[in-house]
């Protein structure tokens, strides 16, 4: 099974992410846009992302879940429902070439982590004071999606026990 987490930036999903895979011993891919970002923004010295740097990322995910997502359990820090959300955020209507990736991927379950932990700053987020709003477009997203999805948040104690069990629920 694909394990995705996802959720607005700041809510704790990277290190999640790392908590289930020393756990569980699962393969995890990192989040690609993270390295895809630092990067562009090492080159230029600074970076504001554009349209092609989403569909770009977009390839990228789907290509290194092909390479590992056939192998049984694998924990994904976050996925192709990220770009989407960013998508309609900065830019609009999702292009059709992120819808047909959406629609070629395979079945996975989500855990949404939610913002309810300290605001870490960073230079790729944006977002200290919306957390809450963007929480909810991707609760709005992975219902309208048809998604199965799980809510993480608490304490670091909270969110592993949290997901633990919604990952031993399905077992």
């Amino acid at each position: 099974m694909i394990w995705v987490l996802t959720g607005p930036e700041c809510s704790g999903k990277s290190f999640l992410a790392e908590q289930l895979h020393a756990h569980l011993d699962w393969p995890l891919l990192p989040e690609l846009a993270r390295s895809y970002l630092d990067s562009r923004h090492a080159q230029s010295g600074s970076y504001c992302y554009r349209p092609s740097d989403l569909l770009n990322l977009a390839s990228m995910q789907a290509r290194a879940e092909a390479l590992m997502c056939n192998k049984g359990d694998v924990l994904l820090d976050t996925d192709l429902l990220t770009l989407i959300v960013w998508w309609q955020e900065k830019f609009g209507p999702v292009p059709r070439q992120l819808s047909s990736y959406w629609h070629r991927q395979a079945t996975r379950r989500y855990l949404l982590c939610k913002p309810d932990i300290p605001w870490q700053p960073d230079p790729q987020r944006e977002n200290p004071s919306d957390r809450d709003r963007l929480y909810a477009r991707y609760e709005a997203e992975l219902t309208d999606r048809g998604c199965r999805y799980s809510i993480c948040e608490g304490s670091e104690q909270a969110r592993l026990a949290h997901a633990l069990a919604a990952i031993e629920s399905v077992g």
